[in-house]
């Protein structure tokens, strides 16, 4: 079911918002849809794709067609490569701000306002996310109910029969000195739900591409931009997310994408082994700032 076009009243926001998927286009329409009904919008939307068929291009071109201003960046299927593809989602990224999140993460009602809100310099901003059952999520992608404008009476009921792991993040709370007082916490950044100054991210040199498979490249690329004097800053009780139900990805190479991340720690690593080259750092780490 597509969403109605907004009323009125909607405003950009100088943020884009970087979406990875793969092979999963309903929960992609889902979370497309959630960015398209937030009262203020990202400018620019990527969908990095490690790979999918042409249905995820197709849900893709049809939210591009109501408006919504969203882009799609793919590369053969080679296996996971989550980190190769965001990289190539972050050469197209001319926004100051860049917001994460998955393509099976369905953003709520002020996830864009709050991390647009929210935003501070030398900060990234640690975002929370609530867990959907397999029994929801199928009544999701059937598009048999929806989790969008809903009353926390509707979360309230989701919250009793099951459905969803907790209510928190639905409680905003404002702004605050409290929000930053772990700035060294990389454990709060998810890739599910985060978001930081575009050039903090090329300052690092993107994300780890040694890093294959199932594994902590969200964990990797906030170390070294704490590393790098970036603090952490939480978004708890604000910007939420329902990540929907899946199975649990392979394990297989999880063993050696925690030696890259050990790694970053031990060494205070800034700077990915294998990323952005020396003269695109050069080019694009001074991009116009927020303020």
């Amino acid at each position: 079911m597509n969403a109605p076009l907004p009323e009125s009243g909607f405003t950009g926001s100088a943020a884009a918002v970087v979406v990875s998927t793969y092979n999963r286009p309903k929960a992609l329409n889902l979370v497309l849809q959630g960015l398209f009904t937030q009262k203020i919008q990202a400018r620019q939307i990527i969908v990095g794709d490690d790979g999918s068929t042409e249905e995820t291009r197709d849900v893709v071109e049809s939210w591009k067609s109501r408006g919504l201003p969203v882009e799609h960046c793919w590369h053969k299927d080679r296996g996971y490569r989550k980190s190769i593809i965001m990289n190539q989602a972050m050469r197209m990224v001319n926004q100051p701000l860049s917001i994460f999140t998955d393509g099976d993460c369905v953003p709520l009602e002020g996830f864009v306002r709050d991390h647009v809100g929210y935003a501070e310099a030398g900060h990234i901003l640690a975002g929370p996310r609530m867990l959907a059952s397999a029994a929801l999520t199928q009544k999701l992608e059937s598009e048999a109910e929806s989790c969008l404008g809903r009353s926390i009476f509707w979360w309230l009921g989701q919250r009793m029969r099951g459905n969803i792991n907790r209510l928190l993040p639905l409680i905003h709370l404002p702004d605050g000195a409290w929000r930053k007082s772990s700035p060294t916490k990389w454990e709060w950044v998810r890739g599910c739900n985060f978001s930081v100054e575009t050039k903090q991210i090329w300052r690092v040199g993107g994300f780890e591409e040694n890093l294959f498979g199932w594994g902590p490249d969200d964990s990797d690329i906030a170390v070294r931009m704490i590393n790098a004097g970036v603090r952490v800053k939480s978004l708890r009780f604000a910007a939420p997310v329902l990540h929907l139900w899946h199975k649990e990805e392979s394990r297989v190479t999880l063993e050696q994408n925690l030696a890259y991340l050990h790694a970053a720690l031990a060494e205070k690593r800034t700077r990915a082994s294998a990323g952005f080259s020396d003269e695109e750092i050069s080019a694009r780490a001074n991009v116009a700032p927020l303020w």
